[in-house]
């Protein structure tokens, strides 16, 4: 989910911040051969309007190889530099913390958040520039289910057109689902490469594209309500048992003419662009769009097409032809990948910085039947599910979930 709030990077005062590290690492540390390295990290604020608090701001370091964590608390909270002592590696940096702005006599709750990876740590000194941003923790819809994997028979063959999408109003409003949009990455989170122009930061490139039907009002969502969306709304279990019953699907996905299926009782999707292939290893990452009203989607296509460039590992230049959605149009987004073969996440972190899975390999054939289902965060006297959502799949998700259908 992305906050409306408009920031601008400014710099603050520097101080250096006293810092306690919990290493979660039981193990002893042989300091006869471990080399440690002063590091510094280096917050950059948003621009925020009104006056504001900030509080309970931690940072988690993470060495990607051991997996070892360390969490840093933040002292002084009016601080730009986090100091530690730490062991050489490949770290990323998660930071986290609560933000109250009340501005013009309205108080609301933030979470004010920053993300970088790849940081080398090789050396005496280090320095890591790490751009803060506020994170509206109010949701509307999410994602709540994915599942990309398909099933096997029992002769174990493959089987794709039971994938499905199940959306949630996880808000406490009746929301309607006219005109959502779903996309798919263009971008692999397994392969990373040097994409000219870098728009990441602004927009989330796909060639992916499916829009709801309905001219405004004519799908209401209740709280705590689901939509689930179909490859195919048909009763999977009547060719695979190992499979699901998808003919009650609120909507299905028209695909390509030699694996779709149309169910009639089911209203189909619109496909903008691609046909919503659902990479059944789980190597890119979706996104849910709403459009500023009055915005038509052909126009919108239009004006957002654009050709970005890469150099292939054999040294030529590649040119794609792709579309980009804004990011201040995307309300949840979310990355999937493998532990064995992640490279990125190809959304901006401030969108979702971090990612959940299926499988731990590529080949990995225990991924099949299984999906990624969002957490409960609490719920109401009524019931209600609420979901967690705080923009990083990784906390946010269970992996490897029973499929809830």
């Amino acid at each position: 989910m992305k906050t409306s709030l408009y920031m601008k990077t400014i710099f603050g005062k520097i101080a250096i911040v006293s810092l306690f590290l919990i290493s979660l690492n039981a193990c002893k540390k042989d300091t006869l051969t471990e080399q440690f390295a002063s590091v510094q990290v280096l917050m950059t604020y948003p621009n925020i309007n009104g006056q504001y608090s900030i509080k309970n701001m931690t940072a988690k370091l993470t060495e990607t190889n051991s997996g070892t964590e360390n969490t840093v608390a933040l002292t002084d909270l009016n601080g730009t530099i986090l100091s530690a002592e730490l062991p050489y590696g490949t770290y990323i940096v998660s930071l986290e913390g609560d933000v109250a702005i009340t501005e013009n006599g309205q108080s609301k709750n933030y979470k004010l958040k920053g993300y970088q990876a790849n940081i080398i740590i090789n050396s005496a000194m280090v320095s890591a520039p790490v751009s803060l941003f506020l994170s509206d923790p109010s949701a509307k819809f999410v994602f709540k289910e994915i599942f990309f994997t398909g099933t096997v028979t029992p002769e174990n063959k493959s089987y794709n057109g039971d994938k499905y999408f199940i959306l949630y109003n996880n808000s406490t409003d009746t929301l309607y689902a006219d005109g959502l949009i779903l996309a798919q990455s263009k971008f692999l989170t397994t392969t990373k490469y040097d994409y000219k122009p870098d728009v990441m930061n602004e927009a989330f490139t796909t060639d992916d594209i499916i829009m709801l039907p309905g001219s405004g009002k004519d799908y209401p969502v209740a709280p705590g309500k689901q939509l689930v969306i179909a490859n195919n709304a048909i009763n999977h279990k009547e060719i695979n048992s190992n499979s699901v019953d998808l003919s009650q699907a609120d909507f299905e996905i028209e695909l390509i003419g030699s694996i779709n299926i149309d169910n009639p009782a089911v209203p189909n999707t619109i496909s903008l662009s691609g046909s919503m292939l659902m990479h059944n290893r789980g190597f890119t990452s979706y996104v849910l769009v709403q459009l500023p009203e009055g915005k038509q989607p052909q126009q919108w296509l239009d004006d957002n097409q654009y050709t970005y460039s890469y150099l292939a590992a054999n040294g030529r230049e590649m040119k794609v032809d792709a579309y980009k959605i804004d990011n201040s149009y995307i309300m949840d987004a979310v990355n999937l990948s493998v532990e064995q073969g992640f490279a990125w996440i190809v959304t901006a972190p401030n969108l979702d910085m971090g990612w959940t899975y299926c499988g731990r390999n590529s080949s990995d054939a225990t991924r099949y039947g299984k999906s990624v289902s969002r957490k409960t965060l609490s719920s109401t006297n009524g019931g209600i599910l609420f979901l967690q959502d705080t923009n990083n799949s990784a906390e946010d998700f269970n992996p490897e979930s029973v499929l809830s259908l």
